[in-house]
């Protein structure tokens, strides 16, 4: 396929979709991802589309179908906009900054707050199950799983996150498993990003350092699933190591029940119901009804052999059985009703913001919540937050980049390592003159090598392609005979205890051998990096000499960071 026509195949993809990622389209138009990147590039500078981390971004709104629907079932438009158009919001909580820009603007205009999960801090209820005693009933099982299977030996993975809501179901699970094995071990415990991608390389990382790994919980299924695959493509035995997930939100999970292999029992929190209930509760709240302050709904242990007492299997999806649900749970709000009650008064348009628009949770949710809504007569619009957010980590990774590559002055000998934010700094980098870089990135090379004005030396080594890195002893070789000025350094995680962390072995290595070559060192790291440890530490945290961060880091970090001699370089977008 010739480059015109590819770029107006990605346009096409692009708009159809509303967002794709690099891998898809590297898969679709059959070119390297490498390929797709520079496209991606190229089209964003002529505003055809934006480009964003992993992926790109429709620039133009949903239109409406001749059939008056939306042709994209997820609109991408800034939330501000969502609210001013609407008379009640459900939400949960996204990212912090984000919260708080939200809530300024709905206390401006007085908007009712449903939060779907998490509470945001200012909702007339906080729609969810009980996370800690779904947590403690699925520990409990695998912990009987284990005594039976196992000899009562068990080692666990958390594949958990920063939010309270999922750290209330790991903190659940462990305590529930050693409720009934006081001596289980938590081997690992890993923000997994509530993220395929990153559970699937976290528990390939995990279980090649830790074969020893036969528990491994999931905070939902967008993350079991990751876990599950990796399982699988490292060839273990289904009988040696099990999978645990809360969610069972869609058909993904509900099959992989079914087979009984990896997955052999999880706790299902019933999109078909929750949608309906947030319903329910957001014309109470734009009526100023009374509300609790949390409106439990209920969840379900559920194995293979008790999956089918709750859902019919079709051809193509999974149905829940109504008459069954509604007889043995406890609903707290009535979601029976299909019709509007003339003498009520009903809000004119409910928005819902979903933090991530790629889960079979809010799919499901939002066909859920849609259908209860528009029965009566309620205008439904949705945000997918994960993509709006998406759009503003990559302009702060831009950003960080962009202040980074003024470090750089003609006659450096410079050191990028591999990571999105560095291939970003390569990017700025392309018509620098009289510079040496060095380099594991395939990517930064790339980017770098037509420019005759940079002298460019690639490590070499063992290809990591997942990460289109070189690692191995004969990068860590190379870097030993060289030195260079400046070292631009990305990791995964950064703690004052801990310190600067990564995922993997291998590219910890090199990052280490970087450092012992660079005379100073500037580390690229977003807010989101900060709090979280990583699997193995690269080194301790005082081994940098200038930070470049972006400005919602913040200022208490800053000042502890300044007091261990770092200089703090802020980029404002």
């Amino acid at each position: 396929m010739v480059t015109d026509e590819r770029l107006g195949e990605i346009v096409g993809l692009v708009e159809e979709r509303g967002f794709i990622s690099v891998k898809e389209l590297s898969n679709l138009c059959d070119v390297s991802e490498m390929t797709i990147r520079r496209d991606l590039q190229r089209l964003d500078e002529d505003k055809r589309i934006r480009r964003t981390y992993g992926g790109a971004m429709s620039i133009r709104p949903a239109v409406p179908a001749q059939n008056g629907t939306i042709q994209s079932q997820v609109s991408l438009q800034p939330a501000g906009s969502l609210v001013d158009r609407v008379d009640v919001l459900v939400t949960s909580s996204v990212d912090p900054e984000y919260d708080r820009i939200l809530l300024d603007r709905v206390e401006k205009r007085n908007i009712p707050i449903v939060a779907e999960s998490l509470s945001v801090g200012r909702e007339a209820t906080v729609v969810s199950i009980d996370n800690h005693l779904a947590g403690v009933d699925l520990g409990q099982w695998a912990g009987k799983y284990a005594q039976e299977h196992w000899g009562g030996q068990a080692f666990a993975l958390d594949l958990s996150y920063y939010l309270s809501n999922t750290q209330a179901r790991s903190e659940g699970f462990i305590a529930g498993l050693k409720e009934i094995l006081p001596l289980a071990q938590v081997v690992l415990s890993i923000n997994a990003q509530s993220r395929y991608e990153t559970a699937y390389q976290l528990t390939l990382d995990a279980l090649t350092v830790h074969p020893n790994i036969n528990v491994i919980f999931a905070i939902n299924d967008a993350t079991a699933w990751g876990a599950i695959n990796a399982c699988c493509d490292l060839g273990r035995d289904p009988d040696s190591v099990l999978v645990f997930t809360i969610g069972l939100e869609g058909n993904t999970l509900k099959n992989a029940l079914l087979d009984n292999k990896y997955c052999k029992a999880a706790a299902t929190m019933f999109p078909e119901i929750v949608g309906p209930v947030c319903v329910e509760a957001a014309i109470m709240a734009y009526n100023h009804q009374s509300l609790p302050r949390q409106l439990l709904t209920p969840h379900v242990l559920v194995t293979r052999e008790t999956l089918l007492e709750l859902y019919d299997r079709t051809e193509t999806s999974w149905e829940i059985k109504w008459d069954v649900v509604s007889r043995r749970l406890s609903i707290p709000l009535d979601i029976s009703r299909t019709t509007r009650i003339s003498k009520e008064s009903y809000p004119r348009r409910l928005g819902f913001i979903v933090p991530f628009g790629g889960h079979e949770w809010y799919k499901n949710l939002t066909t859920c919540m849609r259908a209860h809504a528009e029965s009566l007569k309620i205008e439904f619009e949705i945000v997918d937050a994960e993509h709006t957010l998406k759009g503003e980590m990559d302009l702060r990774r831009r950003g960080i980049a962009q202040l980074a590559a003024q470090q750089v002055q003609p006659g450096d000998v410079i050191l990028i390592d591999s990571g999105q934010m560095t291939t970003y700094l390569a990017e700025e980098l392309i018509h620098t003159e009289k510079i040496t870089v060095i380099t594991n990135s395939i990517a930064v090379f790339d980017l770098l090598k037509d420019n005759a004005g940079i002298t460019l030396i690639s490590t070499g080594g063992l290809l990591r392609r997942t990460t289109d890195t070189f690692v191995g002893s004969t990068a860590e070789t190379a870097l030993r005979e060289l030195r260079a000025d400046k070292l631009f350094l990305v990791v995964a995680g950064i703690t004052l205890g801990f310190g600067l962390s990564h995922t993997h072995l291998g590219e910890v290595a090199v990052k280490q051998a970087m450092l012992r070559a660079a005379r100073e060192v500037f580390l690229l790291a977003d807010h989101t990096v900060f709090g979280q440890d990583s699997m193995v530490q690269v080194a301790p945290v005082k081994v940098v000499h200038r930070l470049i961060t972006d400005e919602a880091l913040p200022a208490s970090i800053r000042l502890e960071l300044t007091k261990l001699g770092i200089e703090v370089l802020v980029a404002r977008t």
